[in-house]
This record gives structure tokens, sequence and C-alpha cells, in this order.
């Protein structure tokens, strides 16, 4: 992944005025420090390939940073690096599917291990009707 994911941001204190402390809740103004403290805490999640609920409800929970705040540094990276989120994106579906069939492949030698208690390798035996499926 790009380390600097965001060149020069049109992010600045100047666009977003004002906003919550993100430790003591209390209003005041956003600095390029924050700003780029929830940048590059959205990249190290990213990197952990965390869809944008993740994200936030991450920082929300572990940094006390205002979901409202790290939506916005989100929707502006996302508008500087469309490509890098649109292959991103695509990562994530990824990924899903992967999590799915695992979560199938586990549940898939559950049933196995419930047919065939025993251990014994069931081995498909060509044109055999009533025959059982643990026996090879």
């Amino acid at each position: 992944m790009d380390r600097a994911l965001v060149k020069n941001s049109a992010l600045s204190p100047r666009g977003c005025s004002s906003g919550r402390d993100m430790s003591s809740g209390e209003v005041r103004k956003v600095s390029r420090q924050d700003i780029q403290l929830v940048q590059n805490l959205i990249e190290r999640c990213l990197q952990l390939y965390m869809n944008q609920k993740e994200v936030v409800d991450t920082l929300s929970f572990q940094a006390k940073i205002e979901p409202s705040f790290t939506e916005l540094v989100w929707q502006k990276l996302e508008e500087e690096n469309r490509e890098f989120f649109e292959a991103y994106h695509i990562r994530l579906i990824l990924k899903n599917q992967i999590l799915l069939f695992n979560m199938l492949l586990e549940k898939q030698v559950e049933l196995m291990q419930t047919a065939c208690p025993s251990g014994v390798a069931i081995l498909p035996i060509p044109n055999a009707s009533n025959s059982s499926p643990c026996i090879f």
C-alpha cells in the first residue's frame, strides 16, 4: 500500500473548522495533526483489510475518535485516491468470499466427522448404489 495515501489533502483545518476533542469530547478546532493521526490510523486499519464501518467502530472504541470525523477523513481519502479504493473494495469482496469459503469448509468437515466418526477416509465408490459411505 502507498505509505502516503494522500498527497496534499484537501481536508485541512480550514476545511474542517471544528470538531470534538478526540479524548475529552469537548468541541475545539481540528488541527493538521488530528487529521494526520486519523489518516494514519485509517491506513493501519486498511492494512488489516477492515471495511469503513469496522474502521469507524475501531477508532471510536479504541482511540475515542468521533465517528463523523473518521468518516470525513475516510471520504476525503476515497475522493483523492479513487483507484486505490476501487481496488481495495475488490480485495474486501475477495476477503469476504474467502471467509465464507472457509466457514463452509469447516461445516463440511464437521458433517463428514459426524457421518464417519471413526476417522476412516471417505472415498467415493463408483457404481456402488447401497454401500456405506464410510468404507472403502
